[in-house]
């Protein structure tokens, strides 16, 4: 294990001296600040749209004071009679409606879904107001202890999340990292292999440790270096939040950063393994990038899709299966669990398969990196590889 520990560290240090290691980290704090900037942009504009209210028959006193505080707002809110609480609570959670109104004009009952939005917030108390005066109108006095106590009374089925967004942010940080770490030092393992092959300097240094130390030994030292990258960007941009007064407590942020760094270590190991053994396969760099590419482009199409799921369909079936698919767990898995609502049979399943498939490559890739790492000039196919021919 000496051994192994001691390429880890050779690797390691190689790399994190280098300036590439110092430009790639300040490239992604500029993407990730530039992308907070933009993600914070749309939603200071998201009350722009329309917002559509279900008004119950006892509350209907309430519709002409909505359309009133609507069109003085500058905002288009469409009332939707319904038959009673029950129905427009319905439509709220099919999605038709972004609040119900039911009970008294004065004081209604409104049903949202998580939050009711600054848009609709504003217009319905506007309207609550308005209606409270105008009722109470002949009596000052009367009308001004009816209008301090007309306030909507929200109700959420699903009570906003305070911290979801960053609990999603940083489910979907560690994908993107995990993306470029692959993309980076899974090709830094892949073109070292084939630098020492090329050069001949594995000969001499296999003369002396075997080819799965010297596997194992590049997949932990560049792992260990994304690693780093990883922790550095985490305390900063934690940081930065804090800062903001963007951190709740007992948000449970510390989980959702441990579920990164354990998926990020598994899903690291799984494709720097892969792109080892590739890259023991060809004897030139011209050819490196021939072997990688399919790989690149399972990992580019999981993170891909799996990142629009997330935003734009966190609940469907397909982001499920995706998560659970071994490839493309690492990637997917730990913004569903920044979600919240994962099944823990699902994460149990999820780890487990990903255990078994990175297991069986570490097996397969290690037998295939010893069997061609010291054969040079013409590629190496598969099956010469795993025949030891």
């Amino acid at each position: 294990m000496r051994t192994v520990l001691l390429i880890t560290r050779r690797e390691f240090l190689a790399r994190v001296r280098g300036r590439a290691f110092i430009v790639s980290t300040a490239v992604i704090l500029l993407i990730l600040v530039g992308y907070s900037i933009f993600i914070g942009s749309i939603g200071a504009g998201g009350d722009s749209g329309t917002t559509t209210i279900a008004v119950a028959p006892e509350t209907e006193a309430i519709t002409p004071a909505l359309r009133t505080a609507a069109d003085d707002q500058g905002r288009i809110v469409r009332v939707v009679p319904v038959a009673d609480a029950a129905a427009g609570r319905a439509l709220v959670a099919a999605g038709d409606a972004d609040a119900a109104l039911s009970g008294s004009p004065t004081r209604p009952r409104v049903d949202v879904e998580t939050s009711l939005g600054s848009a609709a917030g504003s217009v319905v108390t506007v309207a609550t107001t308005f209606v409270a005066q105008q009722q109470l109108l002949p009596d000052p006095a009367a009308a001004d202890a009816a209008v301090a106590a007309a306030q909507p009374v929200v109700v959420a089925a699903r009570p906003d999340d305070p911290a979801r967004g960053l609990r999603i942010g940083l489910g979907a940080f560690g994908a993107f990292l995990l993306f470029f770490s692959i993309q980076t030092y899974g090709a830094m393992v892949a073109q070292g292999v084939v630098e020492e092959k090329s050069s001949r300097v594995v000969e001499i240094v296999l003369a002396t440790v075997r080819p799965w130390q010297l596997l194992l030994g590049k997949v932990l030292g560049l792992g260990a270096v994304g690693l780093l990258q990883l922790v550095i960007l985490s305390g900063v941009g934690l940081g930065v939040a804090g800062t903001a007064g963007l951190l709740v407590a007992g948000a449970g942020l510390a989980g959702t950063l441990v579920s990164v760094l354990v998926w990020y270590l598994i899903g690291f190991a799984l494709y720097a393994t892969v792109y080892a053994a590739l890259g023991s396969l060809v004897s030139r760099q011209e050819d490196t990038q021939s072997v990688l590419t399919p790989v690149s482009i399972v990992v580019l199409v999981g993170f891909a899709v799996g990142f629009n799921l997330v935003v734009s369909a966190p609940q469907s079936t397909a982001l499920t299966v995706m998560s659970l698919i071994p490839p493309w767990t690492p990637l997917i898995m730990p913004a569903r669990m920044a979600l919240g609502g994962v099944p823990v049979w699902q994460v149990v399943a999820a780890f487990v398969l990903t255990l078994a498939f990175t297991a069986g490559v570490l097996a397969l890739g290690g037998r295939v990196y010893a069997r061609s790492v010291l054969r040079t000039g013409a590629r190496v196919s598969w099956r010469e590889a795993l025949r030891g021919r």
